[in-house]
């Protein structure tokens, strides 16, 4: 007897995506500080910090979505929220607070209560 995989819905894709690619974001506005001498008023280093938050963060989610623990999938991005505070990261926060909303979908509630 062969177990079907349930197929992830869409708005779980999206929050995956815009996850995904606010990991790198920090990096690239530490390249662009160092090496084109642009100042947006944090010490670099701060990035680097905020960042690395970021990866474990995506770790989280990573981890939450495959092990279907949904309350663990929503605090991941209060996490996000509170790594993006302290430089201020607008773009992260506004990612959280979008993938925080999109976590409330029934289609990725029920996702995660079908085993």
């Amino acid at each position: 007897m062969e177990t079907q995989q349930l197929k992830k819905p869409i708005p779980l894709r999206i929050i995956f995506i815009l996850n995904g690619i606010l990991m790198f974001l920090p990096f690239l506005f530490y390249y662009i500080v160092t090496v084109k001498g642009k100042d947006f008023g944090i010490e670099p280093m701060w990035m680097i910090y905020t960042g690395i938050g970021y990866i474990l963060s995506f770790g989280i989610i990573v981890y939450s979505i495959l092990s279907k623990k949904y309350l663990l999938f929503r605090l991941a991005f209060i996490l996000t929220i509170l790594i993006s505070i302290p430089t201020q990261a607008y773009i992260g926060i506004v990612v959280a607070i979008a993938s925080l909303v999109l976590s409330f979908n029934s289609k990725i509630e029920k996702y995660f209560l079908i085993s």
